[in-house]
């Protein structure tokens, strides 16, 4: 306690404003998205940054905005001043960057100042000079219609505000990410950033989709792009656009996930989970998916009014929101795989035999004459051929169906994946195209269709009651454990009950799955039990699949290995594996031209 009571008073003007300089100010590039957010408001369509000593020394800003009215740029300066809101309703509705009115005060108040704008449709411009928030010039300016603004020694009246900041290269790296962050916020803006007489960056204005790909490239690399998938999704009157990354394209860390709401860049928990989730069944453990995602929605759905920074939003309809983002995304995932037949025809389909295994019905090949062929239908051969066989409940028994290897030359090169020609150490299974040559997993591929046939079941409540229930024993601590999670099973379609202190038996299971794996199935959910939450029964499911699965050395007839094609290419997301590896590899002819030489 203090040994003396101190009366009340109000702080000074400078004082308050060094205060509050701190929620708004904290390093060079804080300054930097300040004054990029005014220029963006401003309707600003080139914009050139110059640095010196990382934005230290100096930052400078040019834009070619509409300006400020020359009696308007001191009242500019002043903390809450802003043109930008005027009253409650419009705080209701926020379609600016900026709206708080204390950027460039809080900036002058712990830097040196310069500001000269020229408004449209004025004749000259105005000068402010200020040190500390106190102003020093005001003077007559030549400029042409824009503003500039010149911070130079950045916290030199905040000493200990300056010790805190980091070495010059890294606060260049944390500008040159917000500048990343900024070019891909800002399409159709010319950017250039310049630290000295050394031109860091510069990104051409990008209007057309091309010139927006280009960008991306040049932002996050040219392999990204060949990897990644532009799309759109809409619906309740929400638009969510950008570019997705294929799941085999993927970071350690989530560094490289870009998300932005109605143009503004954001950090939200909401979102990156709805992106984590719709790759969940495809990326390969802890890896982290690489996406540039735009959301826009009606302003008045968004409240941006949470953090001085304006990095945080929250979303008047938040869970809608997020299952929006998640359903939107997961489908963009799956539909990245979905066959695209070089031409469209039409077939009546042949009803499958009942087939043994865990292939379920299945079109067969060999059940389409080639007078059934028909060209220029208007449906496709996903639609007539290949959907209708998924959609079908699975049958089981235990082997595969019957199928010909002897299709019609002209129809095997319909098919996405053409046709299978052999085995490659009883692992791979190699197959041609009409586009070339590709490689296929026979278990990682047969993972995938179980898992979303699991998945699909588990939606109908199907399941397959044991005629013998499977006895399993285990220690009577992890049958009590188990006990508690009973429901977290039953997401995974095992129907089960407790025969002694350590004894489980197992009286239904998923549809298809082999009795002989439900024992491996229960010790690996037992291993992983101390990490189990609720609403994780697509796990469980997974390591259904991956026990039930084609095993490595086992031999496959072609018959067999065509009907794995043609169950692959009507399963979603059929590129990767449920553990996130990729099923297919792919070469085109002109890739193996390439490795033969040929036509050099």
């Amino acid at each position: 306690m203090p040994e003396t009571r101190r009366r009340v008073q109000v702080m000074s003007p400078q004082l308050a404003d060094r205060i509050a300089a701190g929620e708004v100010v904290e390093r060079p590039a804080s300054v930097l998205k300040e004054l990029i957010e005014n220029s963006l408001d401003a309707g600003a369509r080139r914009i050139d940054v110059l640095l010196e000593g990382a934005g230290i020394e100096l930052l400078e800003v040019q834009d070619d905005g509409i300006g400020i009215e020359a009696e308007d740029l001191p009242l500019a300066l002043s903390r809450h001043a802003t043109s930008k809101l005027y009253d409650d309703v419009e705080l209701e509705q926020i379609q600016s960057f900026g709206f708080r009115g204390e950027a460039l005060p809080a900036i002058a108040s712990v830097a040196r100042l310069e500001i000269i704008s020229r408004a449209v449709g004025t004749s000259a411009a105005r000068r402010l000079c200020l040190a500390a928030g106190i102003l020093q010039e005001d003077t007559p300016a030549a400029r042409a219609f824009g503003t500039t603004v010149r911070v130079e020694d950045l916290f030199y009246n905040v000493p200990a505000r300056r010790k805190f900041l980091k070495a010059p290269a890294t606060e260049l790296a944390r500008i040159q990410k917000l500048w990343r962050q900024l070019a891909l916020s800002a399409f159709p803006v010319d950017l250039r950033l310049q630290q000295g007489k050394r031109l860091l960056a510069q990104y051409p204005a990008a209007l057309s989709e091309a010139d927006q790909d280009a960008r991306v490239a040049a932002i996050l690399g040219d392999e990204f792009l060949r990897n990644a998938l532009r799309f759109e999704q809409e619906g309740n009157g929400w638009r969510l656009w950008g570019w997705l990354a294929l799941p085999s394209f993927n970071r350690p860390r989530a560094d490289e996930q870009y998300f932005f709401v109605n143009g503004r860049a954001v950090q939200d928990a909401s979102l990156r989970h709805a992106l984590r989730s719709a790759y969940a069944d495809v990326l390969y453990q802890d890896r982290q998916p690489v996406a540039i995602c735009y959301l826009e929605l009606p302003t008045a759905l968004v409240d941006v009014n949470v953090h001085p920074a304006k990095t945080e939003v929250r979303f008047r309809e938040a869970r809608l929101i997020h299952d929006f983002v998640r359903h939107s995304l997961a489908d963009v995932i799956a539909d990245q795989a979905r066959p695209r037949a070089a031409s469209v025809f039409s077939a009546e389909r042949v009803e499958q035999p009942i087939g043994k295994g865990y292939y379920g019905a299945q079109a067969p090949l060999s059940g389409f004459a080639a007078g059934q062929v028909q060209e220029g239908s208007s449906e496709s051969y996903w639609q007539k051929l290949v959907a209708p066989s998924f959609r079908d409940a699975p049958r089981s028994a235990s082997e595969l169906p019957p199928l010909s290897s002897a299709e019609p030359d002209a129809l095997w090169k319909e098919y996405p994946l053409g046709r299978a020609l052999g085995q490659i150490h009883q692992r791979f299974i190699v197959a041609e195209n009409r586009e070339g040559m590709l490689l296929v997993d026979q278990h990682a591929a047969h993972e995938r269709i179980l898992y979303e046939r699991f998945k699909a079941q588990r939606v109908a409540g199907q399941r397959q009651a044991l005629l013998l229930p499977v006895q399993v024993e285990i220690s009577p601590s992890q049958a009590d454990r188990l006990a508690e999670r009973a429901e977290l099973l039953r997401e995974a379609g095992l129907d089960w009950s407790r025969s002694g202190p350590g004894s489980l038996r197992i009286h239904a299971c998923a549809l298809g799955f082999p009795q002989a794996a439900i024992a491996d199935l229960v010790a690996d959910c037992l291993a992983e039990e101390p990490a189990w939450q609720a609403g994780q029964g697509d796990e469980r499911l997974a390591e259904m699949a991956c026990h039930a699965a084609i095993k490595d050395h086992h031999s496959l007839s072609l018959a067999e290995m065509n009907a794995l094609l043609r169950q692959l290419e009507a399963t979603p997301r059929f590129t990767q594996c449920n553990h996130g590896r990729p099923t297919i590899v792919q070469w085109n002819l002109a890739e193996l031209d390439r490795l033969f030489l040929r036509g050099r």
